[in-house]
């Protein structure tokens, strides 16, 4: 039990290495690019924390929900669906941090920003249920070529 949570502890905390890493890599690279985009020549310190600390909190959300640490006996389904929620709330939080989000919006804003997380959303649902039928077919196919093993060992 001690080693079992020993090892959730360290993933936990290799997950969240990771995932600061690389998304402080791709939003430091969509900075430049707006940078570039706009010919602005600096970005500032305090919009840099500000990034960083809105990644740390979206990898520790993220690693709370997928990892077992809190929550031992959840479905991926149930995982997605409740990170996709708080994760949407938290960015909507972060983005008027930030300055991204200035004013309440409009109709046709929060639609665009709700849309995009919801097909998000389905196409992580349609990435799983492809990815579950192959693991399905593969251990069907394993247990009936075991089954076969066995019958042929009995016989």
């Amino acid at each position: 039990m001690i080693l079992e949570m020993k090892r959730t502890i360290i993933q936990f905390l290799e997950f969240m290495r990771n995932g600061i890493a690389f998304c402080t890599t791709w939003f430091l690279i969509l900075g430049l690019l707006y940078c570039h985009i706009f010919n602005r020549q600096t970005i500032s310190v305090d919009s840099l924390t500000e990034l960083l600390f809105l990644i740390i909190g979206g990898v520790f959300l993220f690693n709370l929900l997928f990892t077992k640490l809190l929550i031992k006996r959840w479905s991926f389904i149930k995982r997605l669906s409740c990170f996709m929620v708080l994760f949407g709330l938290y960015e909507w939080m972060g983005f008027y941090l930030i300055g991204l989000f200035q004013d309440k919006g409009n109709f046709t804003q929060w639609g665009i920003f709700i849309g995009i997380i919801f097909v998000l959303y389905v196409i992580c649902i349609a990435i799983y249920q492809q990815y579950s039928k192959r693991q399905g077919e593969l251990y069907t196919q394993a247990l009936e070529t075991y089954q076969q093993k066995r019958r042929k060992s009995n016989a």
